[in-house]
């Protein structure tokens, strides 16, 4: 799955309002846990972002196009 354009970030939102927060280079850390990945780009000054696009996740990996379709 291609990550949309300036994308620094990833947060992984579970079902029992749980959240990780991980570098993209990182996104393979999240097989086994579904929930809803949100695609996150950094802005200046601490813990700032901008969200750039979601997707509910069910945990496989790696991530294929037409299984979030």
């Amino acid at each position: 799955m291609k990550t949309p354009r300036h994308t620094t970030h990833v947060r992984l939102d579970t079902n029992d309002k749980r959240m990780a927060l991980l570098n993209v280079k990182d996104m393979d850390c999240m097989a086994g846990s579904a929930g809803r990945v949100t695609f996150l780009r950094q802005l200046q000054g601490k813990d700032k972002y901008k969200e750039l696009g979601s997707f509910a996740f069910d945990g496989k990996w790696p991530v294929t196009e037409k299984e979030n379709k």
